[in-house]
C-alpha cells in the first residue's frame, strides 16, 4: 500500500468517525439537521421491535460501521501486500495451511444455503483472528509496512474483544467506544 493509500485510508475513517460524532449529537438531542441529509428507507417494520431495543440498535450502528471498515482495511493490506508481492496466485502461495483449510471449509458451507456467494475471493471468508495469522505468517511481507509486530498483534488483539461485542449485538460502554476510536488512531500509527 502506497503512502497515497494510506493517507486516503486514514482520511476516510476520520470522515467515518465524524459522520458517526454528528449522528450521536442528533442523537442526543442536539438538532444539527444532519441526519436528515440521509436518506433511510426502512425495509422492515420497526413497530415490530420495542423501542428500547430500536434505540440500542441505532447507537451500536455506527461502531458496526468502523468494525466493517476496520476489518476490511485489514483485508486490503494483506491482499494488497501478499499480491503485490507474490501475484494474483498469492493465497495458495502464501496463506496458512490451517487458514486455507478453515476457508475451503466455510467456502463449500456456503454452497448449502440459498444465500448469494460473498465473494470469489477466498480472504472474505476468513475470520478475524486468520487475518492475523496470514500478517504472523508472512512477517516478513509486512515488516516495513508495519512498524512492529508486537503492536500489530497487541491492537488487533484488543479490538477483536471489542469486535465481538459489536458482532455478538451487545451495547459499547463509554469506555469500549473511546478504546475503540483509539485502537483504530494506533492502527493507523503504527503503518509505516
Amino acid at each position: 500500500m502506497n503512502n497515497f493509500s494510506k493517507k486516503l485510508e486514514h482520511f476516510a475513517f476520520k470522515n467515518l468517525m465524524l459522520e458517526t460524532d454528528l449522528i450521536e449529537l442528533e442523537e442526543n438531542g442536539i438538532d444539527i439537521q444532519h441526519i436528515d441529509t440521509i436518506t433511510r428507507k426502512e425495509i422492515v417494520d420497526t413497530e415490530l421491535f420495542e423501542q428500547k431495543i430500536l434505540a440500542s440498535a441505532r447507537k451500536m450502528a455506527r461502531f458496526y460501521v468502523y468494525y466493517f471498515a476496520f476489518e476490511n482495511s485489514i483485508r486490503s493490506l494483506i491482499s494488497g501486500r501478499l499480491e503485490e508481492r507474490y501475484g494474483v496466485n498469492w493465497w495458495e502461495i502464501k496463506a496458512p495451511p490451517g487458514v486455507k483449510d478453515n476457508v475451503k471449509k466455510n467456502q463449500l458451507s456456503e454452497l448449502d444455503t440459498a444465500m448469494a456467494i460473498r465473494s470469489d475471493d477466498p480472504l472474505y471468508y476468513t475470520n478475524f483472528g486468520e487475518l492475523i495469522d496470514i500478517i504472523n505468517a508472512n512477517w516478513e511481507d509486512f515488516s516495513d509496512t508495519i512498524r512492529s509486530k508486537k503492536a500489530m498483534q497487541s491492537v488487533i488483539s484488543q479490538f477483536g474483544k471489542i469486535r465481538n461485542v459489536i458482532a455478538h449485538s451487545c451495547e459499547l460502554e463509554e469506555d469500549d467506544i473511546v478504546r475503540l476510536k483509539l485502537l483504530i488512531r494506533d492502527w493507523f500509527r503504527i503503518q509505516s
